[in-house]
């Protein structure tokens, strides 16, 4: 049980009652996010896989700043959570994209705490680093910092809340596509 007066660093899926710890500073782990968007990217038809792509794009900008000097990691930060509200704001054809777009949306203020307070803040729920002061973060998932990233094996026992994903039989593999060259067009007036 955390203390309502906790004031830790906090990183934690996005389940709303975490929200009413007002004095802790919240992280969203991106672990949590980009396995999401993975199970997306996979399971969505080929249509609706640009949403899932463009957040995983997202969150791996943030991961990369990590290591920039403070004014290029606001600027960054800037950047995302504008690319945050833009895709919010854009229309999502398949309901599991509007969900995500609304989840990343309620999360903003919490997605990239960790470019702007002390370096050493964690991404994820892991407890593989010490925040400031020494405590350790509260981390609220199983799973360690992407620097020593840590999934659940087969040996693992299953979420809880999740069924065990089945394999998809309508996938057709990718091929890429070159752009048509003039010589592939037909004349218009032949």
């Amino acid at each position: 049980m955390i203390s309502p007066e906790y004031s830790g660093v906090m990183v934690r899926d996005g389940w709303a009652p975490y929200r009413s710890f007002t004095k802790a500073t919240h992280q969203t782990c991106c672990a949590h996010l980009l396995r999401r968007c993975d199970e997306l990217i996979a399971d969505l038809p080929a249509w609706a896989r640009s949403t899932p792509r463009r957040v995983r794009e997202i969150l791996i900008e943030a991961l990369d700043a990590r290591d920039l000097g403070e004014k290029e990691r606001q600027a960054v930060v800037a950047d995302l959570t504008e690319r945050v509200a833009m895709l919010a704001d854009d229309a999502q054809p398949h309901d599991e994209n509007r969900k995500l777009a609304k989840h990343l949306y309620a999360e903003k203020e919490a997605l990239f705490t960790f470019l702007t307070h002390d370096a050493s803040m964690p991404r994820t729920g892991g407890r593989s680093r010490r925040s400031a002061g020494g405590r350790e973060p509260q981390g609220l998932g199983r799973e360690q910092d992407l620097a020593g990233s840590r999934h659940p094996s087969k040996d693992d026992e299953p979420h809880p809340h999740r069924r065990p994903a089945e394999p998809r039989r309508d996938r057709v593999p990718h091929t890429p596509r070159r752009a048509p060259t003039p010589e592939d067009v037909p004349p218009l007036f032949a």
